[in-house]
């Protein structure tokens, strides 16, 4: 006995939806800054990215997409959100500037976050290296 046509249309027209809303725009991930986005020289600072669960891996960004730190230690902090921290051990002039993260899933990246500025706030020392090489 075969199934009925309707029943066949149903199931098409059911699964065209799984597949639609599958390849529609990923969320937009978000960023935050701890202890904040003012920050001491020579302080720490953590950027915490969060998506929606089921990430494979973050990206943060600094001011272009040349330069950028993956992280797949993604952590699930709920039922519905995933994250990854980057920490910049002791931050220096050159680590000010804007941020954003973007997340990889089901075989593709998500639209970018909000920038974040991060500001540093001091004099700086005759050497320091780039923030973003501590990463």
């Amino acid at each position: 006995m075969s199934p009925h046509p309707t029943a066949l249309l149903g199931l098409v027209l059911c699964l065209a939806q799984m597949i639609h809303t599958q390849e529609g725009a990923l969320p937009r991930p978000s960023i935050s800054a701890e202890p904040g986005t003012v920050i001491p020289l020579g302080s720490p600072v953590t950027f915490r990215c969060q998506g929606p669960v089921g990430v494979h891996a973050f990206r943060l960004e600094r001011e272009n997409r040349f330069q950028y730190k993956d992280n797949y230690d993604v952590s699930l902090v709920s039922p519905f959100l995933s994250e990854a921290t980057f920490r910049i051990d002791s931050v220096s002039e050159d680590s000010a500037g804007h941020y954003r993260c973007i997340y990889h899933k089901a075989s593709r990246w998500s639209q970018h976050s909000e920038q974040l500025e991060l500001v540093v706030k001091g004099t700086v020392p005759d050497t320091e290296a780039s923030g973003f090489d501590l990463l």
